[in-house]
């Protein structure tokens, strides 16, 4: 028989609210559970289990509920608290952990009843679900154990800029979530042909703005500047079509920023693997200034991002000469720019790493013959303007401008 605490096997709490709990534990996951009558369902599994040892069960489910009184439509994603990398992003844990209200589980399993639940990566196939073609929750949250309370103390209106190209299914799943959350000004650059699909998520998103660009595909950067430059808000969210945010991605980052002064600020992301199909958490370092300064390399996620409107245009906006990559680039003139580059110690975003994106497709992936030449140009000036040997100005860091015209039009939500 296993010691109660062997957290690398399935542990299942059901709970009430100050009342009665009751602990299943199995090596694999099965639902003899799902007959009973309880509120709230708290699940842990770890991928280190000697990271977490006998987790404050009491605490874990307090801080839970609180998160379930201010909105009960809400899944939590869990994962342990680490210690940060100090250079560049760190793949970690694999997540298995979650909690939501009984009920929706209950409504969950009942819909998609199959054999995937029991012999795969339990947490993968619910994210699956719920981000592509079954949104039953109203908010998406990740919270590392032990759970500390984030404190906001003011909002502020805020534009999210989404350039997007591909499934439409992604797209019309991450304005169902955005449609649920307050103070932002959302707007969409179609950079692909207008099917009536488009169109008609155009009209059932009334309040959020669609924008259609033509020719295509013109790329992600030239679509985002344009957006910026039509757009008023001070802070400016990135967010890539196919991805998520969680709800309170928007509120903590731009409190964040502007009680600390910081011009860019991003955060960790926890990925949605859908080649190996499981959920891992990636974390990224916490000053990203000195990680620019020890070296160039992958500190900050550009789509996790958040930037204040008026460095965006002190560091020349992005350049637009290519589709891919030009992220990056942008970073790294920021940090001859700004005085302040932040990664905030919180899981605000799910990426999706899927085939036929701009980083996995042969052309254009991650290590790919074309991306490694602009890395390799990048690096090399980077390191001259750090030594005084090189000009901002005067190296492959500089914006460059798309060389296409291009018109844009209003995608009327009437």
């Amino acid at each position: 028989m296993r010691i109660f605490n062997d957290y690398s096997q399935y542990h299942v709490i059901l709970w009430n609210r100050h009342g009665m709990r009751r602990h299943y534990d199995m090596g694999y996951f099965s639902f003899e559970f799902l007959n009973e009558d309880f509120e709230f369902i708290l699940v842990l599994k770890f991928d280190f289990p000697n990271e977490v040892l006998n987790p404050n069960i009491k605490d874990l489910t307090n801080a839970l509920e609180k998160i379930y009184l201010q909105e009960a439509s809400t899944f939590v994603i869990l994962t342990p608290r680490q210690e940060l990398p100090l250079y560049k992003e760190r793949p970690g844990e694999i997540i298995y952990s979650f909690s939501c209200i009984l009920k929706s589980f209950k409504q969950l399993f009942n819909r998609y009843n199959n054999i995937s639940f029991v012999t795969k990566n339990l947490l993968y196939e619910i994210l699956d679900h719920i981000l592509v073609d079954y949104p039953i929750f109203k908010r998406i949250l990740a919270r590392q154990i032990p759970i500390e309370e984030i404190k906001v103390l003011q909002t502020f209106n805020c534009n999210v800029i989404i350039p997007h190209r591909g499934s439409n299914i992604y797209l019309k799943n991450l304005l169902y979530y955005l449609d649920q959350i307050n103070n932002i000004n959302v707007h969409i650059g179609i950079d692909q042909l207008m099917p009536r699909e488009l169109a008609e998520m155009a009209k059932h998103h009334p309040n959020q703005n669609f924008w259609s660009f033509e020719p295509n595909p013109l790329g992600p950067y030239v679509i985002r500047n344009w957006l910026i430059d039509n757009t008023d808000n001070d802070i400016i969210f990135f967010q890539d079509s196919d991805d998520i945010s969680c709800s309170d991605r928007f509120l903590i980052l731009a409190d964040f920023m502007i009680r600390n002064r910081c011009q860019l600020c991003g955060s960790h992301e926890i990925v949605l693997d859908c080649f190996n199909k499981v959920v891992r958490a990636v974390r990224f370092p916490a000053d990203v200034m000195s990680a620019l300064e020890f070296g160039p390399g992958h500190c900050l996620l550009h789509p996790t991002s958040a930037i204040l409107r008026s460095w965006f245009y002190s560091c020349g906006k992005l350049s637009e000469e290519r589709r891919f990559g030009n992220d990056t680039k942008f970073l790294y003139r920021c940090f001859f720019t700004m005085n302040t580059i932040k990664n905030i110690d919180e899981f605000l975003y799910i990426r999706r790493i899927r085939p036929s994106s701009l980083t996995t497709s042969p052309e254009t992936m991650i290590g790919s013959p074309a991306r490694l030449m602009i890395m390799e140009q990048w690096v090399t000036d980077f390191a001259l303007i750090k030594a005084g040997k090189l000009k901002l100005e005067d190296s492959s860091l500089v914006f460059v401008p798309s060389k296409y015209r291009f018109r844009v039009a209003n995608v009327a939500s009437g």
